[in-house]
């Protein structure tokens, strides 16, 4: 299991267990760290609009933006870098 992105500390999030996070596992999958979120109607609604879905064995979580690009930024780069 590998972080992917950058560190709680580097996106100011203190030590107290409780900061979002990307993980990679050995298969490929991703782990994502993040709040529990519990949708409102609208946003249910919104969300069913755009073809989306929660399963009953799932969950939605809310991740900060800044947690996510820093995750999509170094996968982007090991794309490429691997590219060559």
């Amino acid at each position: 299991m590998r972080r992917i992105g950058s560190t709680s500390a580097q996106r100011g999030c203190g030590a107290n267990n409780n900061c979002p996070d990307v993980l990679e596992l050995e298969d490929g999958d991703f782990l994502v760290i993040g709040k529990l979120r519990l949708l409102t109607a609208p946003e249910t609604e919104r969300m069913n609009d755009a073809g989306a879905s929660i399963g009953e064995d799932e969950s939605v979580v809310l991740v900060p933006r800044d947690c996510i690009l820093a995750a999509a930024h170094q996968l982007e780069s090991e794309q490429v870098a691997g590219a060559g």
